[in-house]
């Protein structure tokens, strides 16, 4: 499988890497569809010196994926549904967590394509519980635990549900050829 991967300061390339094992419980496989490059993913390319992380390292903070297979346990997800990634690692027990407010957790182990392996592969497992859903022909996100909101064509973007989710996801999934969806 090819990765964009970094090697050393400003030293990335493409490289071949081994295909992530089935998902686990609790886990969802996405076959990534677009990655952002986003400001975190240069200031890493630099070598800035406040990152702690082992090289070499896939890169890459903002993805739109599909979703490839589905682990055991997990619910509300299918193959062939769109996700829109949450780049830091959370504990997903903290109150935050459990809130479905993620970008206020009290412990992130590390941003993805920046302190841990990111999204510029062509597959990688994931939290299910870390990735808005994306869904045609309008755009929403929600966070676990949170009520979806209704889409409607003069709302594209569910503003008030997509808090954890970076808006270059949210760009690069509202640029994404339509196909046809039907909600969960």
């Amino acid at each position: 499988m090819r990765a964009l991967r970094l090697f050393g300061d400003r030293d990335a390339r493409l490289a071949e890497m081994e295909e992530p094992p089935p998902p686990g419980p609790g886990e969802i496989q996405l076959r990534m569809l677009a990655v952002a490059l986003n400001h975190i993913d240069v200031w890493g390319w630099r070598g800035m010196a406040f990152a702690k992380r082992k090289l070499p390292m896939t890169i890459g903070a903002e993805a739109v994926g599909e979703v490839a297979a589905v682990g055991p346990g997990v619910e509300g997800w299918r193959v062939g549904q769109r996700a829109a990634p949450y780049g830091a690692l959370t504990c997903g027990h903290c109150r935050a967590c459990r809130e479905g407010r993620d970008n206020l957790c009290e412990n992130v182990s590390g941003v993805l394509g920046f302190h841990l392996d990111g999204f510029a592969q062509e597959k990688r497992n994931v939290q299910a519980r870390q990735w808005p859903q994306v869904c045609a022909p309008y755009i929403t996100t929600f966070c676990p635990g949170a009520k979806p909101s209704t889409p409607s064509p003069s709302a594209a973007i569910s503003p008030e549900a997509s808090a954890p989710t970076t808006s270059g996801s949210l760009r690069l999934a509202k640029a994404m050829p339509r196909k046809p969806h039907t909600s969960r």
